[in-house]
């Protein structure tokens, strides 16, 4: 009891550390034009609990009442929005009060003079509660290599999340993206408990988490395909073998998660209420016209070759992005605020981005450390697999799936890398250990 007291005080302190680091450069993170169209649709929040004005968010076929309001509630999370509202209110501030929304066929200058700049107040507290959810999802991040690998794994896994420069650029920022990466931590935490110890509440906590990681933002749908997946691979795999009665029980709790998810995803998404089955086809298909628009308009990949070039440049490679609109580069305060933002030392590992061997590095690392953990008995079965599944096929669907160099579209793999080489270095550091003391078999460097 003594000895576990000083090393959870240590955990806390560490953690609280990143925290720290991961909020200390909120402020200061350079402008993004989708925070003033996030911050917008915070509106939704004092429609539904301030005016009481539900049927404004339902689907309408028509398209008739507020098309671009539809739009953006069919393309979007409703997590981040809702605090981002939440926040507004707080504040005293009224659907009239917001700002105008960010038009990108305009230039910076334009949609200043127009209105579109968010209150300087609400960005500052928005950015602090998009940071927040970012340092939570750290937390869970170590929490999940700790309980599926080892202690020290976690302790440096949990430090290349909080360092690093895109996951820090676009966490921080008033986005989805901080909801997005807790929602997909809350998921996998939800099933590494699981895979510990199946219980019919953890079954429950598994669905809630997956619906709220989805409604943060609908890629997360691939994610929990895959955990839900490597979840029910265990019971599948003993039904015909002799675990009839147990596996049966197994998989009807993985039935009660995929129906707790989806109601979750429904409650966070109204919507969807008044014609779910409607609303589903059409969403799927605007996100698709959305990915389609952003490659004729920006320019996306024409081969596979320069996907694979896009998925090293932002995966392993780590190259910040401040901004995915070149035209953006020439704008003075938005060059201004990258400057402040890097000096002090706030933006992260910068070095990585910078460096082609440190990046051919990782990818031999996130490599090592793939066949390693497929072969590490010391880790429970349904643990590798589960982390396995998840990060080979998060990698997969990643680099098929995405068709333009924008580097938040790769954040959801950013959590597996980073987890591959973490374990692959404490894992090289032990096997150096033992050959430098045979005398002592390293195992108090996984502790």
């Amino acid at each position: 009891m003594t000895g576990t007291l000083p090393r959870r005080l240590l955990e806390v302190i560490w953690l609280g550390g990143l925290a720290f680091y991961i909020l200390w450069g909120a402020a200061s993170v350079p402008f993004h034009g989708d925070e003033s169209t996030l911050l917008l649709m915070g509106r939704d929040f004092h429609y539904i609990f301030v005016e009481g004005d539900i049927e404004r968010l339902y689907y309408d076929s028509s398209w008739r009442s507020r098309p671009n309001e539809q739009l953006l509630r069919l393309l979007n999370g409703t997590v981040s929005k809702l605090v981002y509202g939440w926040l507004g209110w707080l504040n005293g501030m009224v659907p009239g009060d917001f700002h105008q929304d960010w038009q990108w066929g305009r230039g910076y200058e334009q949609n200043v003079a127009r209105g579109a700049l968010p209150d300087a107040g609400l960005l500052h507290q928005a950015r602090l509660a998009s940071a927040t959810q970012l340092a939570l999802a750290a937390a869970l991040f170590f929490q999940i290599c700790k309980i599926s690998i080892n202690r020290p794994t976690a302790c440096l896994a949990s430090a290349l999340f909080a360092l690093h420069p895109n996951m820090l650029i676009n966490g921080r920022r008033a986005m989805m993206e901080g909801s997005h990466i807790l929602g997909l931590m809350l998921l996998l935490m939800a099933a590494v408990w699981l895979l510990k110890r199946r219980r019919w509440w953890r079954y429950c906590l598994l669905g809630i988490a997956a619906g709220i990681a989805v409604a943060a933002k609908h890629p997360n749908l691939i994610a929990c395909a895959l955990v839900l997946s490597a979840c029910a691979a265990g019971p599948l795999y003993r039904l015909p073998r002799g675990g009839g009665q147990r596996a049966a029980r197994d998989l009807a709790g993985m039935a009660l998660a995929g129906a707790l998810a989806l109601a979750v995803f429904l409650l966070l998404n109204p919507i969807w209420w008044r014609q779910p089955l409607q609303a589903a086809p059409v969403t799927l298909a605007q996100r698709q016209n959305m990915l389609m628009n952003q490659v004729n308009i920006y320019g996306g990949y024409t081969s596979f070759s320069e996907q694979l070039s896009g998925f090293f440049r932002f995966v392993f490679k780590s190259e910040s992005q401040y901004f995915e609109v070149a035209d953006w580069a020439g704008y003075e305060e938005i060059s201004a605020q990258i400057d402040a933002y890097e000096q002090p030392g706030r933006a992260g590992l910068l070095f990585i981005g910078r460096s082609a061997r440190l990046s051919l590095l990782n990818l031999l690392l996130a490599a090592l450390g793939a066949l390693m953990l497929a072969r590490d008995r010391r880790i429970a079965p349904d643990a590798r697999w589960l982390l396995l599944l998840w990060s080979v096929g998060t990698a997969l669907s990643t680099l098929w799936l995405t068709p333009l160099p924008w580097a938040r579209y790769y954040l959801p793999l950013v959590p597996a890398q980073i987890l591959l080489i973490a374990y692959a270095l404490v894992t090289l550091a032990q096997q150096v250990w033992r050959r430098q003391n045979p005398s002592c078999d390293g195992s108090f460097i996984l502790a």
